[in-house]
């Protein structure tokens, strides 16, 4: 018999995952894009309070200052955050970057549901004022909060938290076919985060090989890879991460570890 997988491997497995996922098959030495804003999202989870005007205002920081790797959507959400103080709304602001960014929330309240449920609710809303992109990023969160408990039939609890939150429609037609379809016949119903929660949720349930599904990501499709990967890492655990390396592992494992230490509960 195997023997249980500690999720303080699980989640350097889902951090990892997600940088790696992010930055390709040839990272630099440093977080790029929407994994850049993950740490420092991370980083502002293990603060005594959280403080999500504080975490806007780093993330704006960071894309002004740097910026590379963040898509065009990210950018001018931002921009709109910082200039108005309110997300924009649209049908532009439906790219799946904010699901990358909220992965840490999945790791730091897996024990607490209706914490998860709420941190990766705003945290999203913050920037992309859209209740599809929302819901995709809580669908993946608690997928993520159920691997890192060792519990690999997550569809049901994903489920499960979106009828109890009344989720969009569209999100919780895309989990409940999961087990049903084909790889090629996932679309996400047009709407692009959907699309990507959906293929990431429909890979963590359905392909038992972590080195296929890595050998699968492209470059094209950084935020796809990244959630894919995060998740990928969260049910087998760090150990079992194809060979490569990934930007700022030091930095990386250490928030992992941090994020799943036992503290106060996620305000």
């Amino acid at each position: 018999m195997a023997r249980p997988i500690p999720i303080a491997d699980r989640a350097r497995g889902a951090m990892l995952g997600l940088a790696r996922g992010y930055a390709g098959t040839d990272p630099g030495a440093e977080l790029i894009g929407e994994s850049a804003l993950a740490a420092l999202l991370a980083e502002e989870l293990l603060e005594a309070e959280v403080d999500l005007r504080r975490i806007a205002e780093r993330w704006i920081a960071w894309a002004r200052r740097d910026g590379r790797g963040l898509g065009q959507g990210t950018l001018d959400a931002l921009e709109h955050l910082a200039r108005y103080d309110a997300p924009r709304l649209g049908a532009a602001f439906r790219d799946p970057g904010p699901l990358v960014r909220s992965i840490p929330i999945g790791i730091a309240a897996a024990s607490q549901p209706r914490n998860l449920v709420s941190g990766t609710w705003h945290s999203i809303m913050l920037t992309h004022d859209d209740p599809g992109t929302a819901w995709s990023g809580v669908a993946v969160n608690v997928a993520l909060a159920q691997l890192l408990q060792g519990r690999r039939d997550f569809l049901p609890d994903v489920i499960e938290a979106l009828l109890a939150n009344d989720a969009a429609p569209a999100v919780l037609s895309a989990a409940r076919r999961i087990p049903f379809v084909q790889r090629d016949e996932l679309d996400g119903g047009g709407h692009a985060a959907i699309a990507c929660a959906e293929m990431a949720l429909w890979t963590a349930h359905h392909e038992p090989l972590i080195e296929r599904a890595f050998a699968g990501f492209t470059p094209a499709a950084p935020d796809a890879a990244a959630i894919t990967a995060a998740l990928l890492g969260a049910r087998e655990g760090e150990g079992a991460l194809p060979d490569g390396n990934a930007p700022e592992s030091d930095r990386v494992r250490m928030l992992a570890k941090k994020l799943v230490t036992p503290r106060e509960p996620i305000a």
